[in-house]
């Protein structure tokens, strides 16, 4: 990364993107913008983790607090 640190929309979007990726390589359809977190399905909520830990151990970003800041502002 270029060391610029994400917004929070950057950060879940990318962090969407990123499940929708993993949930892909597991045979499912991903839907652009679908909000995994919000899902009852276990896979989805599966990729969604797996996305937030890459992010977390990655870039040390907790994409959790960033879908929370998000919602506040809705």
């Amino acid at each position: 990364m270029s060391g610029k640190r994400m917004t929070n929309r950057e950060l879940v979007d990318a962090a969407i993107k990123l499940a929708g990726d993993f949930y892909s390589m597991m045979g499912y359809t991903h839907r652009p913008g679908f909000k995994y977190w919000e899902s009852p399905h276990p896979q989805e909520q599966l990729v969604f983790q797996m996305a937030c830990r890459a992010f977390e151990v990655i870039c040390g970003s907790d994409v959790m607090d960033a879908v929370a800041d998000l919602e506040d502002e809705e």
